[in-house]
């Protein structure tokens, strides 16, 4: 009888644990979210980990499976892509980017109980964009649909900023995507308007201040547009903080790049 038991919570536990396989699969749980420390480290498929995307490490199911990850404490859901393997505590199903966790509203409860639902895998389903999310009713649409990718030998346009600001990068006043050498600016102010930062970046334009970025991210965990100057060694942004002072900027101070 004992060993009959022991079988049968084996079957159980296995159908649990990995029935979640194709499209539609649904799973409920705990989930986690990583720490601040794991920001810029190497996933388990080798991206580097960015808190701010929307992503997600899960025990078994293949990189780049796309999830719905609803809490069900607040009905919030938030659409991730699977980049790493974890988490490494029976009991919970996922671990969350901070970016992601906070669009459920899980950051002050550390760990939720939520529903996670196959969209795609495997090269089956539809693949949403990450970060697609909603509340109660809300329902993925066709515009949260990812387009397939063009391919550049058609066309010899060159690609177009969407100017969208996302976070987290680094942008010029105009919107363009920027690639940072050296790593370092000069921070001379922040907004939560993207419409004030660029405003802000061309009045330091007009007083000399012509490499202006702005770097878009987060702080306690609400979107921030950072105005930054130049791109330096760190030791030359040290030397370049006294000529962003000189210019009315009075609070400028060395920033890392993201």
């Amino acid at each position: 009888m004992k060993f009959i038991l022991l079988a049968l919570l084996s079957v159980a536990f296995f159908n649990t644990t990995f029935a979640q396989t194709k499209v539609g699969d649904t799973k409920k749980g705990q989930s986690s979210y990583y720490a601040d420390k794991f920001h810029g480290r190497k996933t388990a498929n080798g991206e580097r980990f960015n808190m701010y995307a929307f992503t997600c490490a899960h025990r078994k199911l293949p990189f780049d499976t796309y999830l719905k990850v609803t809490n069900l404490k607040n009905k919030k859901w938030i659409v991730v892509r699977v980049n790493d393997r974890g988490p490494f505590k029976s009991q919970r199903i996922l671990d969350l980017s901070k970016g992601a966790a906070v669009k459920i509203d899980m950051i002050n409860d550390g760990i939720a109980d939520v529903e996670i639902e196959i969209l795609y895998t495997n090269g089956q389903g539809t693949k949403v964009k990450e970060g697609t999310s909603g509340g109660p009713n809300q329902k993925i649409t066709t515009a949260d649909v990812k387009k397939p990718k063009k391919n550049s030998s058609t066309s010899s346009q060159p690609k177009k900023s969407s100017g969208s600001y996302g976070a987290p990068g680094t942008y010029s006043i105009w919107g363009t995507s920027k690639k940072i050498k050296n790593g370092y600016g000069i921070q001379m102010a922040s907004y939560k308007d993207v419409k004030k930062a660029i405003d802000a970046g061309k009045l330091a334009n007009k007083k000399g201040l012509t490499e202006i970025y702005i770097q878009a991210g987060f702080s306690n965990n609400k979107k921030i547009y950072r105005l930054l100057y130049g791109d330096f060694s760190e030791g030359n942004a040290k030397k370049n903080v006294q000529k962003v002072k000189s210019k009315g900027y009075k609070g400028a101070f060395v920033k890392k790049h993201l």
